[in-house]
């Protein structure tokens, strides 16, 4: 108890910031997440504009089906 006591004297201010604010990088870091395994399927890839377009297809929520070639 001890221990917490002292964590939170220390971080009080930090946590009273996150109620002042409540923007967080949740979003940033799951589109962090979703590249990289975007990256890892691919195993690789030519050149830095086939990443970018496996990155948008992936990310992008197209909506492939109303596509009519």
């Amino acid at each position: 108890m001890k221990t917490l006591a002292r964590q939170f004297r220390r971080h009080w201010d930090d946590i009273l910031v996150c109620f002042d604010h409540p923007y967080t990088n949740a979003i940033l870091e799951g589109l962090n997440g979703v590249i990289r395994h975007v990256k890892t399927r691919a195993r690789g890839f030519r050149n830095m504009d086939y990443f970018c377009t496996m990155i948008y297809l992936t990310c992008g929520r197209l909506d492939l089906n109303t596509v009519t070639t």
